[in-house]
């Protein structure tokens, strides 16, 4: 049932990222944009339940889709939008948990931890009134990439999802809280969305199978 529904899915995946990266991305806010953002990953998540591949990593998506749609809406709801990733980490994280033999901290911990040491002091002057929920996730996040990096060789897919995940998310701070010309924000924007929806792409391909 999977290999019959992967490619329907994986076309539904791309034709509804694609309409919202060039006709809605930076639109205003409506209906629409809300809806064309948080389909791709809400088909991801469908796709994964209605083939066995995992309730925790359905839940995870179910979840994406809804911070998704927080975050198109108004800055109001930005903090919603935070928690609901931040949840979503929570179960990869606890999915990577169940899957790794081994953990010793090595390089690639280290240079994670370091990362999220001068990127949360270099974000905590500038993120305003959303530098606490903003420095927890970045905490989530590189936990989640650290647990990765554990994974047996065969989760190659989900080590490059996570690497994306953080990628995204990175580009997305410098996006909402640094830069402030308008052309740099839109080009900052549609780095964000590429890596975003190959980031959870890559994770249920690494994981639902």
């Amino acid at each position: 049932m999977m290999d019959s529904l992967a490619l329907p899915a994986a076309m539904a995946v791309f034709v509804s990222a694609s309409i919202y990266g060039f006709g809605f991305l930076n639109g205003e806010i409506s209906a629409w944009r809300s809806f064309w953002k948080t389909l791709p990953v809400a088909i991801m998540a469908l796709f994964v339940l209605a083939t066995g591949g995992g309730w925790l990593l359905g839940l995870a998506l179910i979840l994406s889709a809804v911070g998704d749609y927080f975050l198109s809406r108004e800055a109001s709801r930005f903090t919603l939008g935070l928690v609901s990733f931040l949840l979503a980490h929570l179960l990869y994280i606890w999915l990577f948990w169940q899957i790794i033999a081994a953990a010793d901290f090595g390089w690639g911990q280290g240079a994670m931890l370091a990362y999220a040491l001068a990127y949360g002091a270099y974000l905590w002057p500038r993120a305003g009134e959303f530098r606490v929920p903003v420095l927890a996730y970045v905490l989530v996040i590189t936990v989640m990439v650290s647990l990765a990096l554990w994974l047996p060789a065969g989760y190659g897919l989900v080590l490059l999802g996570s690497l994306a995940f953080a990628l995204s998310d990175s580009v997305l701070a410098l996006e909402m809280f640094v830069v402030s010309n308008a052309k740099a924000k839109i080009g900052l924007s549609r780095i964000v969305w590429v890596s975003y929806i190959a980031a959870q792409g890559l994770l249920v391909l690494g994981l639902a199978s």
